[in-house]
């Protein structure tokens, strides 16, 4: 079929508004009459609080008033309703809310907040994951039977597990016993930071009648809509979230994380609204970071490589509260056997509780944890049995029509053509070859040795969700898109006009997308999961198509024709025989409807799971809405005397399923991948012996600039899913996955020594080098 935007590169919506700085953020939003917010924080990684003294604050003026956890016991969470607004009786982590103060200005409130003094008294705590669940481990949540949690939560036979995941697929044990060869390693990826260059921030106001109104850049406004109303045990439409557009968030703003602070102030405050901005120090301490894990994996194969069984065991470091702790702990443990034809899989995922900032939602979902793992497991296995890595990738791929050891049967796969385009692009099974551009070391004799890695992976979505959307068609003939997707960055608006153009055969110079409100756009579930352009795209374009049916109904008696003999293009609707007998789509409402009229067409979309995931087997016969399949391959050079890795070029091929804009996938791949990049090499949140981070700020946090970023080759697949729009899957998240696992096979193809911990650092690499040595002495 041809299309007239669908599958071109247009430029984004938005892009002048933001070279030219005319976008408001949320941190930059002001409203009238707007007071100031700040936050006391603990310093205490797990204490009871005995006292907190607030005479001294409450005498400095300009002081409106100070909060504390016992004023507003109010409770909240996602899937374990666990996290207070600010803390009630103890604290579990260093940057903990613990009192919040509103005042005249910003300098007033900071120095309140200095002057509010809290009395502690310290309890055990716990930093490292497999401590915090050892037997007789003192409990971080005490009262955790009695909180109130989503159906599908497990316990465990641990202590501090705030969610026990599960997967069964036939016999490991089975498995093993008719293996020629098991292997067993233990792999760890630490805590890192989201990094969003816009710090969190919320306003908060109540009105006269008592709604809570917040202007937040939040990536999931109904869900957070939800969230608080049940907290403040209020009814929905006393809640309304206003987005402002955000200057991304990776998965860190979604949910509650400042808007608690900034509404406990405001309800003390009615009608005065209320701005809480986080510094760079309290992001990095107080909202969000990635799950730290532990990954124990054990296969089992035979000789000519074929995969057997596999067995995992995955400690996820989910930090003081659960957050989205429990359904990473799942959608990252259920494919971190890889995306493999395994006839034995055994997987046990923890989430567990420690006295660090809290985990939760970080792009990629736990993918890139068991990437990291599962891909370096596969490349050891290939050296053992002397198989190239990529012909042992290819031999075990998930392929179309394979069912998976989670229990659903594939289709629109198109890991195969990923693998052997990101492979071919680095010129695989070449060594030492010039790279244009680059100089030439490696070479026999050289201290700097090059090598060459790939991995690969499989990602699931959010499923079951729903999308719902409107398209409006204006007596000027503007078209504006309702939906409450979230423009973070990524594109969304201009993936959401084409779409509505496509459909209403419209100039999409005509279209614009409206901002979410949770008052004025319709419900989505969230934009996460690289959900938005297969879900809401699917709802636009059913609302595209309902108006353009819409306007062809009430054009038809105006032309004097039937439906079937009209055409609809380029903003008219014409005779199919005599195009010059057209009315434009503005001229239809206006006739029909005024000057000031409009009509509205509507579209919603849900994917219909089919068997529900089963909580004692994983097993699933519809476990996500489609699947992203991805394949990266690296080329480093490893100086052997520093032990710096220096990362020449990385493909990433990824199968899209349709690219709608081949312009927004390529720059999405590309984002993706210095994400990547960063977390393999530098990046790390470093804690002292009492849980404090001690790199909070891009000052001592590594990242990426444009200087250090290497050769990216950015490859499209297209493998289309059926119920996609035009064919189309997600993309946001794996660009991130495998681009570690990819470089750590790298490093070890040049050096020979297989790292299992990140990042990739000169220290890290140099000690391994260093320890070869003295074993081979």
């Amino acid at each position: 079929m041809e299309f007239t935007y669908i599958g071109k590169s247009v430029r984004r919506l938005d892009v002048e508004d933001k070279v030219t700085g005319r976008t408001v953020y949320g941190y930059d939003l002001k409203l009238p009459g707007m007071v100031h917010g700040k936050a006391v924080l603990s310093s205490r990684p797990h204490a009871r609080i005995i006292r907190i003294d607030l005479e001294e604050a409450r005498k400095l003026p300009g002081v409106l008033t100070i909060v504390t956890g016992r004023d507003l016991p109010f409770i909240h969470g996602e899937s374990v309703k666990d996290k207070p607004f600010l803390a009630i009786d103890k604290v579990r982590f260093i940057g903990e809310p613990v009192a919040a103060v509103a005042a005249v200005d910003e300098e007033t409130a900071q120095k309140a907040a200095s002057l509010i003094r809290v009395e502690y008294e310290e309890l055990p705590a716990y930093f490292d994951p497999k401590e915090a669940m050892k037997s007789g481990a003192h409990p971080i949540h005490e009262h955790y039977d009695s909180y109130e949690k989503a159906p599908f939560i497990r316990s465990a036979p641990f202590p501090n597990i705030c969610h026990y995941s599960r997967l069964r697929y036939g016999s490991v044990e089975q498995g093993f016993s008719q293996s020629d060869l098991i292997f067993e390693e233990r792999y760890e990826v630490p805590t890192i930071q989201h990094a969003a260059m816009e710090p969190h921030s919320a306003i908060a106001q109540v009105d006269e009648n008592g709604k809570v109104v917040l202007w937040v850049a939040n990536d999931a406004p109904h869900r957070a809509q939800t969230e608080l109303a049940e907290a403040l045990k209020l009814p929905l439409e006393k809640i309304r979230f206003i987005n402002p557009y955000q200057g991304g968030g990776f998965g860190s703003k979604g949910g509650l994380k400042v808007e608690p602070l900034a509404v406990a102030l405001a309800l003390q405050l009615k009608g005065r609204p209320v701005r809480i901005k986080f510094n760079r120090e309290e992001t990095f301490t107080s909202t969000l970071t990635r799950h730290e894990a532990i990954i124990d994996i054990k296969s089992g194969v035979k000789k000519d490589g074929t995969l057997v069984a596999r067995e995992m065991k995955i400690i996820w470091g989910t930090g003081a509260y659960a957050e989205k702790g429990p359904t990473v702990c799942i959608r990252g443990s259920m494919p971190a056997p890889g995306p493999y034809r395994i006839p034995h899989v055994k997987v046990d995922g923890y989430a567990v509780y420690t006295n660090k900032a809290v985990a939760g939602s970080f792009r990629g979902y736990g993918i890139p944890q068991g990437a990291w793992a599962c891909e370096q497991h596969m490349d050891m296995i290939a050296q053992a049995l002397a198989i190239d890595p990529l012909e042992i990738r290819l031999k075990n791929i998930f392929v179309e029509g394979d069912e998976t050891y989670w229990g659903e049967r594939l289709h629109g796969v198109g890991l195969k053509e990923t693998l052997l385009k990101a492979a071919e692009a680095i010129e695989w099974g070449k060594k030492d070859q010039g790279i244009k551009g680059l100089r030439v070391e490696g070479l026999k004799g050289s201290r700097v040795k090059r090598g060459k890695g790939i991995a690969c992976i499989s990602k699931p979505t959010r499923t079951p969700t729903t999308s719902n959307a409107y398209v409006q068609v204006a007596g000027d003939g503007t078209v504006q898109v309702f939906a409450s997707t979230v423009e973070i960055g990524q594109g969304a608006n201009t993936i959401l006009a084409m779409i509505a153009a496509e459909e209403l055969k419209a100039p999409i110079d005509w279209v614009t997308v409206a901002q979410p409100d949770t008052d004025i756009t319709p419900f989505d579930a969230s934009t996460t999961s690289s959900r938005s352009t297969y879900h809401m795209g699917n709802a636009v374009r059913f609302a595209a198509i309902d108006a353009r049916e819409k306007l062809v109904e009430i054009a038809a008696p105006m032309l004097e024709a039937e439906r079937h003999a009209l055409l609809v293009e380029n903003g008219k609707i014409c005779l199919r025989d005599a195009p010059q007998m057209a009315l434009t789509f503005g001229e239809v409402i206006r006739r029909r409807f005024g000057a000031n009229g409009s009509l509205q067409g509507r579209g919603s979309y849900t994917f219909t799971a089919g068997k529900d995931l089963d909580p004692e087997t994983g097993q699933s016969s519809r476990a996500s809405a489609f699947y992203m399949y991805a394949a990266q391959a690296a080329e480093v050079e490893v100086d052997e005397e520093t032990g710096k890795v220096r990362v020449l070029r990385i493909s990433a091929a990824h199968d899209v399923g349709k690219a709608i804009n081949p312009l927004n996938c390529i720059q999405q791949i590309e984002g993706g991948l210095v994400m990547g990049y960063g977390a393999a090499l530098h990046e790390q949140l470093i804690t002292d012996a009492n849980g404090r981070i001690l790199n909070p700020s891009f000052l001592d946090y590594h990242l990426p600039t444009s200087l250090d970023i290497p050769e990216l080759i950015p490859i499209i697949v297209e493998a289309p899913e059926a119920e996609g729009p035009y064919g189309a899957k997600g993309l946001g998240e794996p660009g991130l996955a495998p681009t570690a696992a990819a470089i750590g096979n790298a490093v070890f193809d040049a050096i020979g020594v297989r790292i299992r911990e990140l990042p990739l650092t000169p220290e890290r690499v140099y000690r391994a080098l260093q320890q070869q040595k003295k074993g081979a002495a």
